[in-house]
């Protein structure tokens, strides 16, 4: 009877214990949050531990150099004053455009096929019969075409494209010239070259 006594006792301890233990304890999110942010911070504790210590290099000594004497030179001998020169030379051309202009004016067409925006110089090569040599400059969009009157003559192109691929386009060693008041000059800037259309 004694062993049935116990397993009677064992079976109903176990009834209990397991009725007990039946709810499972609900974790909220902010639970969950906490939680990840402890691991988190274990884990940069821990890689900043792992880290080695900084120390410090000890200075060098560095002997100071000894003097020595320059050696003797023999006397120079006695030149001609120099001449001096008139300063750097300017480019006559490297003007900006005057107000207003005292030559023949001519209407000339850009036409953007770059691809990309486009910052033009438009420098005239030889000055014209009124002495007047400029440079324009122009800012132009992706396909853009601008139109505007300038100084009649014969004229180099060079432009940087900023697209997708920046480029450098350039009339190269073809002037475009632009001499006829009554015509309308089409100037068209690709990706490499400036040239007429």
């Amino acid at each position: 009877m004694h062993k049935n006594y116990v397993t009677f006792l064992s079976i109903l301890v176990i009834t209990v214990l397991s009725a007990c233990g039946s709810a499972e304890p609900a974790i909220s999110a902010e639970d969950i949050a906490n939680t990840a942010m402890a691991a988190a911070w274990i884990s940069i504790t821990q890689t900043q531990a792992a880290l080695p210590t900084a120390t410090s290099i000890p200075p060098s000594f560095t002997a100071e150099p000894t003097f020595t004497p320059p050696p003797t030179l023999q006397p120079i001998p006695t030149l001609a004053p120099a001449t001096l020169a008139a300063g750097p030379t300017i480019d006559p051309c490297n003007q900006v455009p005057p107000v207003e202009p005292q030559g023949t004016l001519v209407t000339v067409e850009f036409e953007n096929q770059s691809g990309g925006s486009l910052n033009l110089a438009f420098g005239m090569n030889t000055p014209n019969d009124r002495n007047e040599c400029v440079t324009y400059s122009y800012t132009l969009g992706n396909s853009t075409v601008s139109s505007t009157k300038v100084l009649a003559g014969c004229y180099w192109g060079y432009g940087w494209v900023t697209a997708k691929e920046p480029s450098v386009a350039k009339s190269g060693s073809s002037l475009l010239c632009l001499t006829d008041p009554s015509l309308i000059y089409h100037v068209v800037i690709t990706k490499e070259r400036i040239e007429f259309k």
